[in-house]
């Protein structure tokens, strides 16, 4: 395997495979309209990239960073390709990028209830073996609860508020800021 990256923007060649990609491997209520990722893209603080191997198309990810902390909002692997060892590798390679940032990322909260209750724990398995821990972070998100996971250290409630402000702006961030509490119980 030979990964590569490139960013991404609406002259993309494989813009229709990430747009794909985006909608097709999360639910919902996760989606965020492709038309605003790009546009906050633009951004210096946000990386929204293609990941090839050679030249085939593998999948993308979509980071954002404030200060020494980078946010994985997105990190889709194509499913024909998928327990190929491509995810280990895409979260190595972040680590590269910022060898000396703090790396969190969101999963859906583990419950016994939950439709995919096996993919959760199994998400959250792999993440654990790629060096992430839970933190004490959980978020409800329009009523859907996520758990916060980090690749090392610590990540305090205020900065990933401010990180969530700096991407989307003060006003947009009133109208959807997530409720981020402390828990002992994840």
């Amino acid at each position: 395997m030979n990964l590569r990256v490139e960013s991404i923007n609406k002259r993309s060649k494989e813009i229709d495979e990430v747009k794909d990609l985006l909608y097709g491997s999360f639910p919902k209520n996760e989606q965020i309209p492709l038309r605003f990722l790009l546009w906050r893209a633009k951004r210096d603080f946000v990386d929204f990239l293609a990941i090839y191997d050679n030249d085939v198309f593998v999948g993308f990810t979509y980071l954002i960073t404030n200060k020494d902390l980078t946010f994985v909002l997105y990190l889709a692997i194509n499913a024909k390709i998928r327990s190929k060892g491509y995810g280990k590798m895409v979260l190595s390679q972040i680590k590269e990028k910022y060898p000396d940032n703090r790396i969190i990322l969101n999963i859906e909260a583990i419950d016994e209830n939950s439709y995919n209750y096996k993919q959760r724990v199994k998400r959250k398995k792999f993440y654990l073996r790629n060096g992430y821990q839970s933190t004490n972070l959980k978020i409800n998100d329009s009523g859907n609860l996520y758990e916060v996971m980090i690749n090392r250290n610590v990540v305090s409630k205020d900065e990933y508020y401010d990180l969530l402000k700096k991407y989307s702006g003060i006003l947009l961030f009133y109208f959807v800021k997530p409720e981020i509490s402390i828990s002992t119980d994840l």
